[in-house]
């Protein structure tokens, strides 16, 4: 390119390479999102142990038990154990409802409103957090309906669920198709490295302080002040990835629907889009190599895999109420323990498994018939594998003796180091649906297993909670047995996932 082509002749040079650095500085990229993820992510897990500290102080205060006795209350514990899964059902709820219109919106307004719409409703859950921690006020008196308000107002803006596909959606509009999958992970990477980092900050600026014996809520302000800070971020210097033409395209329109037109068609829709993906699930009828017909119960066993494992990771959230009422955690020792988690799953989604997919995976070959069966094996034995590692360490949990403080922290990361379960599902789920010849469906199959995910997270938090309120008094540990039943379950569902047609095949080749 030649100097006239990028300035004029009475430009000066510097002047002209200036204005093309504050150009190229201001394009939308997927790395503007790195800054977003790690201190969301930070976020809140700076506030996650306060949060079960929160739970126990209102089901004391509820109960009207003293604060210093209610630390091996059983009623409390119970108590804790279904304000926590309210809030969590609500927020699941409300996100499975919301997350797409919000994302239709965002598709046509763009994506930095919608991502500053749902950081503002992570800031204003924090805000009723710290709201109800504030002693000699209304919302201290009503803390356990107050608090309420916090999973309503991030539900409405879509929670985590929006938060997490505007990212992907901002990410898509910046990339090409083939490069996607790289930055997917690295961002995903991010979110587990926020997510550890937080805790331990939060131990530290708690111990620098000295406020854990006095006010174990600080947090919750540093909490609020790294939002807000995030929020500023967002309105002030990330680029909007959706170019300005393509915004409003739809304003017209649908100012020229009847309001009742609107409603009926929104509701009619929004039905739709949550029902008619899950059935994908549903078995069909495929021709085999012989001609003749059966039916394909991969792709049902595979998702009912992933429901049952979806369902089972709510344990974590009854365990760190497990692990503060066994070993009478600080908030800060509570802290700990989530990084330390963290950490392992992280390590486990960067290092691990991309190292055992890089050295097992079978390589795919578009002129072999057979390497389809190939990748379907691999992921299914990945998935099993990973399931029954999950399964055995929440078994042990429960055989082993509950004074065993190492035993239990090192169980835990155990299972966290099968973090790997959901994306080897995701892909054996894709897998399945190629080998049945039904590749173009595979941004349906995507669609389904997020509705399943929605739903799995509604009944999750409700039937943990329900169990841990019923047997902590007598066995706290049937938790663990539950989830890992579910996992067994799992595990056995993937064993009906069928390597069909290799020998006909191979015989016909």
């Amino acid at each position: 390119m030649s100097l006239s082509d990028s300035q004029s002749e009475g430009e000066p040079l510097l002047a002209g390479s200036a204005q093309r650095l504050e150009r190229a500085s201001s394009r939308p990229s997927p790395y503007w999102l790195v800054p977003v993820v790690i201190f969301a992510s930070m976020a809140r897990g700076v506030s996650m142990a306060p949060r079960v500290q929160v739970y126990n102080d209102i089901a004391c205060r509820a109960l009207d038990i003293a604060l210093d006795d209610c630390k091996l209350s059983s009623d409390v514990q119970g108590r804790a154990a279904r304000i926590q899964a309210s809030i969590t059902t609500v927020m699941s709820v409300l996100s499975a409802l919301a997350t797409g219109p919000w994302s239709h919106w965002g598709d046509f307004h763009g994506r930095k409103p919608l991502l500053f719409f749902t950081l503002s409703g992570a800031l204003s859950m924090e805000l009723v957090y710290l709201l109800v921690t504030r002693e000699n006020t209304p919302f201290y008196d009503y803390a356990e309906h107050f608090i309420m308000v916090g999973p309503v107002l991030d539900g409405l803006v879509g929670g985590l669920s929006a938060f997490n596909g505007v990212v992907h959606a901002y990410t898509s509009d910046c990339t090409a198709p083939g490069s996607r999958a790289k930055i997917f992970s690295t961002l995903q990477g991010m979110v587990f490295i926020g997510l550890a980092i937080g805790p331990w900050l939060g131990g530290l600026i708690t111990s620098s302080i000295g406020s854990e014996s006095s006010n174990p809520y600080t947090l919750f302000f540093v909490s609020s002040a790294m939002l807000a800070l995030l929020l500023c971020f967002v309105a002030l210097a990330l680029p909007e990835s959706i170019e300005k033409k393509y915004q409003h395209s739809e304003t017209n329109v649908s100012r020229r629907r009847p309001l009742k037109a609107s409603i009926k068609s929104g509701f009619a829709e929004l039905l739709a889009g949550f029902l008619s993906p899950i059935s994908i699930f549903l078995p069909r009828i495929i021709t085999n190599f012989e001609g003749s017909r059966k039916r394909d119960w991969n792709l049902t066993f595979a998702g009912g895999a992933l429901f049952l494992y979806l369902i089972s990771i709510g344990v974590f959230s009854i365990k760190y109420l497990y692990a503060k009422h066994i070993y009478s955690w600080s908030s800060n020792e509570l802290g700990y323990y989530m990084s330390l988690l963290w950490i392992t799953r992280a390590i486990n989604l960067l290092v691990v498994l991309p190292l055992v997919v890089n050295y097992l995976k079978p390589k795919h070959q578009p002129s072999d018939p057979l390497s389809i069966w190939s990748e379907l094996r691999f992921d299914k034995l990945l998935a099993q594998a990973s399931l029954f590692v999950d399964a055995s360490a929440d078994a042990l949990v429960a055989i082993v003796p509950s004074s065993s403080q190492p035993a239990f922290v090192a169980f835990s990361c155990l299972s966290s180091f099968t973090s790997g379960g959901n994306p080897t599902l995701h892909s054996l789920g894709a897998v399945c649906l190629h080998a049945s010849g039904r590749s173009a469906e595979v941004g349906s199959l995507f669609g389904a297993l997020a509705v399943l995910s929605a739903v799995a997270h509604v009944i999750s938090p409700t039937l943990y909670a329900v169990t841990y309120g019923t047997t902590v008094a007598t066995f706290p540990k049937a938790i663990f047995v539950l989830a890992a039943s579910l996992l067994g379950t799992g595990v056995l569902l993937l064993g009906f996932v069928r390597i069909r047609n290799r020998v006909m095949l191979a015989t016909r080749l």
